[in-house]
């Protein structure tokens, strides 16, 4: 069995294009996006009709599929910088709608939390595919600490044992694959494989090609885990952000060439 485990999109037409093209070269027996599909990139109805034509791509939903639902809310003590964030995310999700069809947000709207695919009768050798931890869209797991300072030469994005229980305990599984943060990284917890599969788009391991993971399950060895690196043509999908201008579209331009953006 061979899966691939593509994330976060974020409407870059260009690179999902591309890493589509990877798969289809890799021949898995199924393809499941893991959400964030249309938010902080140039062609958002572009990149979900492309999705809806793949009928064969297993989809879930991720935190800025749901903010199209259900926007933020902007609350009364929030300090300036995260009013400032918030606000740009609110700004983005309403540069968004105005592209997408009744039948867009419609399909948005029908996305599952997860999937969980089993090689075996026993759960414990389950591959489960999720946008971000197996509680919610919203809470990271983040690569370790060595991981962090190998690519980025700090630890800048800090998680306590304490927090990863809360998220991981109690979940009957092999492996978890997810994106979320687009930062791959394979990690274990307790009897868990964390298989951090990256992102299409919007890098932030200053690695600016888009990434997918390939999941094989081998009855002798379990679970193989592989994260594909595909280039693609970056000043193309740069140029329809200067055509498109959706909201902070430069601070985009330069996050695709690998500038830090947690969205």
């Amino acid at each position: 069995m061979k899966i691939a485990v593509l994330s976060d999109v974020h409407g870059n037409l260009t690179a999902f294009q591309a890493v589509l093209l990877d798969i289809e070269r890799q021949q898995p027996d199924y393809t499941v996006f893991a959400g964030d599909l249309c938010v902080f990139g140039a062609r958002p109805a572009d990149t979900l009709a492309l999705i809806r034509e793949n009928q064969h791509i297993i989809s879930l939903y991720g935190n800025t599929d749901e903010m199209i639902l259900q926007p933020p809310i902007l609350s009364e003590d929030l300090n300036k910088t995260q009013r400032e964030h918030l606000n740009f995310k609110l700004d983005s999700v309403n540069w968004v709608k105005d592209q997408l069809s009744e039948d867009d947000l419609r399909w948005l709207q029908k996305l599952p939390f997860g999937h969980r695919f089993s090689p075996t009768p026993n759960p414990k050798d389950d591959l489960l595919i999720l946008h971000a931890n197996p509680i919610d869209v919203h809470q990271y797991i983040f690569p370790t600490e060595e991981a962090q300072r190998n690519k980025l030469g700090d630890v800048p994005f800090k998680q306590t044992p304490e927090n990863l229980a809360r998220m991981l305990s109690g979940v009957e599984a092999n492996v978890i694959a997810f994106g979320h943060i687009h930062f791959p990284n394979i990690r274990q917890w307790q009897k868990l494989t964390l298989a951090n599969i990256s992102s299409v788009s919007n890098p932030m391991d200053g690695d600016v090609h888009a990434k997918y993971g390939l999941l094989t399950w081998d009855a002798t060895k379990h679970w193989q885990i592989e994260i594909k690196h595909i280039v693609y043509d970056i000043q193309q999908e740069q140029a329809e952000l200067a055509v498109r201008r959706p909201p902070k579209w430069e601070t985009l331009s330069r996050v695709l060439d690998g500038e830090l953006f947690l969205g």
